[in-house]
C-alpha cells in the first residue's frame, strides 16, 4: 500500500496507529503553545529600576509602577524612561510570541511571517532628554513659542465670482 509522500506501509492498522499518534502529539504541541501564548507575561524595570512595566501577549500595558526616587525626576525624562521600558518589554513579548508560535509552526511559516507583520518597527533606543537648569532648580521651563501661523493664501478669483464679499453681512438677521 502507498501512503501520501512516497512511503510503503505493509500493515494499515500500523498506519492509523502511527497517524493517531502524530495527531496526539500535535494536539499536545498545540495545547502547550496556547498555555504558553496565555502566560506570555513580561514584567521589566528600567535599569535604575526607577519603572516596572507589565505588559501582556499583545503589548498592552497592564501595570505600571514607579519607584519614590521616579518623583526626583524631571517630567520629561520620567516619561522617556517608562516609554523605553514599555518598548523593551513588548519587544520582549513579541520575541517570545515568535519563538511559541515557530516552535509549533515552524520558523518558515506562514502564522510566524503573519504575526512578523503585524508587529511595530523596532524603533531605536530614544536618548534620555538631557535636564536643562530649571529642572535641577525645580522651577518649570516655559515651552518655546510656537511659530507664528502663515497667512492664508488670498483664494482665487473665478470667473464666475462677483466680486461681492460676504465677510460683513449679518447672517443673523438683526442689523
Amino acid at each position: 500500500m502507498t501512503v501520501p509522500f512516497g512511503g510503503h506501509v505493509r500493515d494499515p492498522q500500523e498506519w492509523m496507529r502511527e497517524q493517531e499518534r502524530r495527531s496526539a502529539a500535535l494536539l499536545a504541541k498545540a495545547e502547550q503553545a496556547k498555555a504558553d501564548l496565555e502566560n506570555n507575561v513580561v514584567t521589566l524595570s528600567s535599569p535604575d529600576r526607577l519603572v516596572t512595566v507589565t505588559v501582556n501577549p499583545g503589548g498592552g500595558l497592564t501595570s505600571l509602577s514607579l519607584s519614590p526616587q521616579a518623583q526626583e525626576r524631571p517630567p520629561a525624562q520620567l516619561a522617556s524612561l517608562i516609554m523605553s521600558t514599555y518598548r523593551k518589554a513588548t519587544a520582549r513579548a513579541a520575541d517570545r510570541t515568535l519563538e511559541i508560535m515557530a516552535g509549533l509552526t515552524g520558523e518558515d511559516s506562514d502564522a510566524v511571517d503573519f504575526i512578523k507583520s503585524t508587529l511595530p518597527p523596532r524603533e531605536e533606543p530614544q536618548p534620555s532628554p538631557e535636564p536643562d537648569d530649571s529642572a535641577r532648580l525645580g522651577v518649570p521651563s516655559e515651552p518655546p513659542p510656537a511659530p507664528p501661523a502663515k497667512p492664508r493664501p488670498p483664494r482665487p478669483v473665478s470667473d464666475e465670482d462677483d466680486g461681492e464679499d460676504f465677510q460683513h453681512v449679518d447672517w443673523t438677521g438683526r442689523s
